[in-house]
């Protein structure tokens, strides 16, 4: 092979490397587009109109998807979301809706949806989690989804979406109520750093048949008037713990001990002088479950 050859091989191995490269490039994911038929990246994202997340594809979220006022977005059984670094779903505005999972008429939970990080080694915290922000409407739900790794999972503040028959795991906080009528029923709530937070404005959500274990925090109480009953709340640091100074009463939950010494122990309120920095209420808890609860958690 002479030299003039030489040099025509090598700018054609040149030319068809490029080629290939720049194809490599252009197959790259883009905002808010389709990267194969079951991929779907949303950045920034807000919806116009209704929609339906379908359980053959995957969803990657990177930074915000909002669903503003008089729009739903409903996320069918079996479907995948993904969430990068402070990622969330936002739902705001009068008649905003989010529809996760399974719907309340049907009697048989369906496939699980799943809500996780992206990364490959997920921490708690990772994505910042669903906000309900001021929605003042109780159509939503979330019922029959996984959710781990977020600041707040659910975030919930002046509006009522049901949560039922789910598990949350490994997030900062599984479930923030603030203003809220929620039912919170049938769910799984572990290894959290608090399970369920009721904050500030004083409405009655109802907190029954949760399995809360292994937190470190079962449940931050600041709403004396929550309805907190049936619940299997044990193997947390604290059970419960009171941040207000006025009584909270609870009744016929299962603490994971009937000794009355050993519940005092988990539940942080005015008795714990010792531990607190606050003037706080006291926790009646009469009467106590003396089993735990069989049927509290997901229902199959």
């Amino acid at each position: 092979m002479n030299i003039k050859q030489f040099l025509i091989y090598f700018c054609v191995f040149i030319i068809t490397f490029s080629i290939f490269l720049f194809g490599c490039q252009d197959s790259s994911p883009k905002p808010n587009g389709i990267t194969d038929e079951n991929e779907i990246v949303l950045n920034d994202y807000q919806l116009t109109e209704d929609e339906t997340w379908e359980s053959d594809k995957t969803y990657i979220i990177d930074g915000t998807v909002i669903v503003p006022a008089d729009i739903t977005l409903e996320i069918l059984p079996g479907t995948v979301v993904k969430f990068g670094h402070d990622s969330q779903i936002k739902v705001t505005g009068v008649n905003a809706l989010l529809k996760i999972g399974t719907p309340l008429i049907e009697e048989q939970l369906d496939d699980l949806v799943l809500f996780t990080s992206k990364n490959i080694n997920p921490q708690s915290g990772d994505w910042k989690g669903i906000l309900f922000d001021i929605t003042r409407d109780a159509d939503s739900y979330l019922r029959g989804i996984m959710i781990e790794y977020a600041e707040i999972a659910v975030d919930i503040r002046s509006t009522s979406p049901s949560v039922l028959d789910c598990t949350l795991q490994n997030n900062g906080t599984a479930i923030a109520l603030n203003g809220s009528d929620s039912i919170i029923r049938y769910n799984k709530i572990f290894n959290n750093q608090i399970g369920i937070s009721t904050i500030e404005r004083q409405n009655r959500p109802q907190i029954e048949y949760n399995d809360i274990k292994n937190n470190e925090t079962g449940i931050f109480c600041e709403n004396v008037q929550s309805i907190i009953q049936y619940n299997n709340l044990e193997i947390n640091d604290f059970a419960l713990q009171l941040n207000v100074k006025f009584d909270l009463s609870i009744s016929n939950n299962w603490w994971g001990t009937t000794v009355f010494e050993d519940i005092d122990k988990i539940i942080l309120d005015a008795a714990d002088v010792d531990l607190t920095t606050k003037i706080l209420g006291r926790v009646g808890y009469l009467p106590i479950a003396e089993i735990r609860f069989a049927d509290a958690g997901p229902r199959e």
